[in-house]
């Protein structure tokens, strides 16, 4: 006990080395604040993060509650489509999670570190972190987390045209929204699915896909309004104008019609020929800000232009086409610019901190390696000198269990020996069986000689192993059950009242009762007649039955009464099962006797 004790105390101090320099200290439970901004995060952003600011932030120094406050508060925001400058927040969050085993938090900080990124230009690195809070995701069983994170993975993918990967990524978010029995959640990656096919030109699956998407926010009277006019851009790809016209009517009203749905609808009348509501719908396009949308409505005008009725408009469209053209690539460019400058800048800050960082724990680290190594060497010495305990004891314990299986077989030879003593003095065998019995005898002598001479060589190693170590016999008990065993054996044998009565009264045996003497061998013996007959199929029933005779330890003169043959039919009987049973087993017939082999089958 005290050698396990002090190898426990190496390696908690092993544990504590490898973790150096990182403060341990117990969780805390959670201010009432952060626990009801957190209920009602995924239902209330807006008041989850109402929450949050008006509560007194937590200190930098209580790491955990200032980790989740950084992750709730990023989370809030995303979900109303904050503009975000930095990761800074979400990172704080990332970092104090990443080395834990809260699968669901690490997850979660992930992702929002992926969106972040994503919104930040950095792609590569988001898809970085979305892959890692799919990993963690799909340790725990957040089936609204799961469909957050694929539907996050698919988007990514969908608009850099893997659309393969997205496709497979939307499915999965969608088996985690009907898990989750979110039907706001199944609308929408309903809805990521009718994109993705539809990127991928599958038009028939994309229609499917918005058509169950708007049956399901109709029977659930969920608000979702871009369904109709994304499946309406769909049949105006596909040239069915009138539909397409319809469903953006359809999927708009008063106090929801935007600069886009003013776009779209007057593409679809440009398209149907309809040039004065054309020109109507795409003026009111360009009430709007979004310098994509006007590109757009400016680009459809300069179409309409053409035709005569508006060509006097011409030179303006052309111009201010132009003009919003130029500033969308001055857009792209300045967010290029900004996107490879943060790059930079954050390059420069991780070389910077690596390098306090390695000239910090470069001795540390050897330190380490050093006591390390010394642990390791004392590891090692501890388990060489238990295993060679182990293998001692093992050599030990053999030495007493043949000690005691020796004494066992006098024990049982003894008990033979008294049995064919018996049977010579009777004179009942026939000439040639008495002389077999002879032979026996005289065999069991022997061995029980060679075994008295083999057990006064183990008890002296035995000393010798008791001197050098302290050792203990794990084989006592069961030596003591096979002697016990043999013993009750023995018992039955000479009390079993239908036994005694057999040996003293033998009489024909009927079919009823050689049934009963079969059913009788394998209780006492252990199933002894199923035993000998899988060991040697080739014997009859009738073989069977006199092996289990000779097994009970009757007499020549006792079976042939029970079998009603002569004593010499039983001695042939006898003689030619053990040629069978010799020649089927490849034993040598000159070693043992035909009963001696019976009694300890």
């Amino acid at each position: 006990m005290k050698r396990h004790l002090i190898l426990y105390a190496l390696i908690g101090l092993i544990a504590v080395c490898l973790v150096q320099g990182c403060k341990q200290t117990a969780e805390e439970t959670l201010s009432p604040e952060l626990a009801q901004a957190e209920a009602v995060m995924f239902e209330h952003p807006d008041s989850a993060l109402h929450i949050l600011e008006t509560m007194q932030k937590p200190d930098a120094s209580n790491e955990e509650q200032h980790a989740l406050w950084c992750l709730l508060v990023t989370q809030a925001q995303y979900k109303q489509s904050f503009t975000f400058h930095s990761d800074s927040l979400i990172r704080i969050a990332y970092e104090y999670y990443r080395p834990t085993d809260n699968s669901r938090r690490k997850a979660l900080s992930a992702l929002y570190m992926g969106n972040v990124n994503y919104e930040l230009k950095h792609i590569t690195e988001a898809m970085d972190y979305f892959l890692e809070a799919k990993a963690e995701m799909e340790k725990t069983d957040d089936y609204k987390l799961g469909y957050l994170v694929m539907s996050s993975l698919g988007n990514l993918y969908v608009y850099r045209d893997l659309t393969d990967y997205a496709l497979e990524a939307f499915r999965e978010a969608y088996t985690y929204a009907v898990k989750d029995s979110c039907k706001r959640y199944e609308i929408s990656s309903l809805q990521d699915l009718g994109r993705a096919y539809a990127v991928n030109e599958d038009y028939e699956r994309a229609i499917d896909m918005y058509t169950q998407a708007i049956q399901i926010r109709d029977c659930a009277h969920i608000t979702f309004r871009s369904l109709e006019s994304e499946l309406a851009d769909i049949y105006s790809m596909l040239g069915e104008y009138e539909k397409a016209l319809f469903l953006e009517k359809q999927g708009i009203t008063d106090d929801s019609i935007s600069a886009q749905n003013y776009y779209s609808i007057g593409g679809i009348f440009l398209n149907l020929e309809k040039y004065d509501s054309a020109y109507y719908y795409l003026k009111k396009a360009l009430n709007t800000t979004n310098v994509y949308t006007l590109a757009g409505a400016y680009d459809a005008l300069m179409y309409l232009s053409h035709q005569p009725a508006y060509r006097k408009y011409m030179a303006d469209f052309c111009d201010s086409l132009l003009f919003y053209q130029d500033s969308i690539y001055a857009l792209d460019k300045s967010e290029t610019i900004i996107a490879y400058k943060e790059k930079y800048e954050h390059q420069k800050l991780i070389n910077k901190n690596q390098r306090l960082t390695y000239q910090n724990t470069r001795l540390s680290l050897w330190g380490i390696i050093a006591f390390l190594c010394l642990i390791g060497i004392v590891i090692y010495f501890y388990m060489y000198r238990k295993a060679m305990i182990r293998r001692k004891n093992a050599e030990f314990n053999h030495l007493i269990s043949q000690l005691n299986e020796n004494e066992r077989l006098i024990s049982r030879n003894n008990t033979y020996i008294a049995e064919l003593e018996r049977r010579m003095a009777e004179s009942q065998e026939a000439t040639g069986q008495m002389e077999e019995l002879q032979d026996t005898l005289a065999s069991l002598q022997a061995e029980n000689l060679t075994l008295h001479q083999a057990n006064e060589q183990l008890k002296d190693e035995i000393s010798a192993y008791k001197s050098t170590y302290k050792m203990t016999s794990e084989t006592e008990e069961l030596n003591q059950l096979k002697s016990q065993r043999d013993q009750l054996s023995a018992l039955v044998l000479e009390t079993h009242p239908y036994l005694v009565t057999l040996h003293q009264k033998p009489v024909c045996l009927t079919d009823k009762e050689r049934s009963r003497i079969c059913q009788l061998t394998d209780t006492i013996y252990a199933d002894f007649s199923k035993r000998l007959f899988a060991t040697v199929p080739i014997l009859s029933k009738y073989e069977v039955l006199l092996c289990c005779l000779i097994k009970l330890h009757f007499s020549v003169g006792e079976i042939a009464t029970l079998l009603a043959i002569s004593p010499a039919s039983v001695s042939t009987s006898k003689s030619r099962m053990k040629k069978k049973i010799y020649t089927h087993l490849k034993l040598s017939s000159e070693k043992k006797s035909f009963d001696s082999w019976i009694w300890k089958f």
